[in-house]
């Protein structure tokens, strides 16, 4: 008797572990088709800023860039270094200052009218020397102000002290010739 009860049930084991249904085959492409991947990509969330920021920042009339797509000047906020001075299709101004000290003052007023007067050309990143430390002696600093002039993320010239306009307009014009 135990046989008989027995062999309906081990009969049944093969279609459960096969996957036996009594679905049709429409019914069985309709389930194939929730797991199956288009060809189309998900959406990706920073793709889709990306591309919204470059919106913002064309003039939807004439398709001209209407401003940088970056602050001209800015002060360092503790991201990784690597970043900021890797970043290509740039040139970029490092500057190492101190609060305490009258040249490094004298050096952010001149970079920040360079800047502007560079229309989006240049941007100048301002490291406190005293709040990241530790970045300072990454990059050797022996004294403050002190320069180090980037682009497409390979430093080009490392300039100690206070700089004046001229020398500056000079030096970057020698590097990048006439930038405007």
């Amino acid at each position: 008797m135990k046989r008989a009860l027995l062999l309906p049930v081990l009969l049944s084991i093969p279609c459960l572990v096969a996957g036996c249904s009594d679905s049709n085959d429409e019914e069985q492409a309709t389930q194939a088709a929730r797991f199956t991947t288009s060809t189309k990509p998900a959406p990706n969330p920073v793709r889709l800023a990306l591309q919204n920021e470059i919106k913002q920042n064309v003039n939807m009339t004439t398709g001209v860039s209407s401003a940088p797509k970056y602050e001209l000047y800015s002060n360092y906020a503790g991201e990784d270094i690597r970043q900021v001075t890797g970043v290509s299709g740039r040139k970029l101004i490092l500057l190492f200052t101190a609060d305490w000290c009258e040249h490094s003052q004298k050096m952010r007023e001149v970079l920040k009218e360079l800047a502007e007067q560079e229309k989006g050309n240049i941007q100048v990143v301002d490291v406190n020397a005293d709040n990241y430390a530790k970045i300072a002696e990454e990059f050797q600093l022996t004294k403050v102000p002190t320069i180090f002039i980037y682009t497409e993320g390979f430093r080009l010239r490392t300039f100690e002290g206070y700089q004046s306009s001229t020398a500056l307009k000079a030096m970057l014009n020698e590097l990048f010739g006439n930038s405007n």
